[in-house]
């Protein structure tokens, strides 16, 4: 990864980080600001994968980039289905405490 794109990258999570909080008087969402972060390094890493796919040719053409769009879809509603599980079992142990 070139400087510049490095840089952009680094500027970006830390510009991200510092937005999450709207009011002072509320202390920084720390869980909001790594999901953030986890987001944008997720998107900057796939844009360096296609970037270099299309610079090497191993571009999979549409039908390949479909499929690779529902496996990642299926990952992530996998990874909302279960973090949703979780928040519903701390929910049901904090009113049962």
């Amino acid at each position: 990864m070139n400087k510049l794109t490095l840089s952009a990258l680094l500027m970006s999570l830390t510009l991200g980080l510092a937005a999450c909080s709207s009011d002072d008087d509320e202390g920084a969402d720390f869980g909001k600001a790594a999901d953030n972060a986890k987001e944008m390094a997720d998107d900057a890493g796939n844009s360096m994968e296609e970037t270099y796919e299309e610079a090497t040719g191993q571009d999979k053409g549409v039908m390949g980039e479909m499929k690779e769009g529902a496996e990642n879809v299926g990952d992530e509603m996998d990874d909302a289905a279960e973090e949703a599980g979780d928040s519903m079992e701390e929910g049901y142990d904090e009113v049962t405490k």
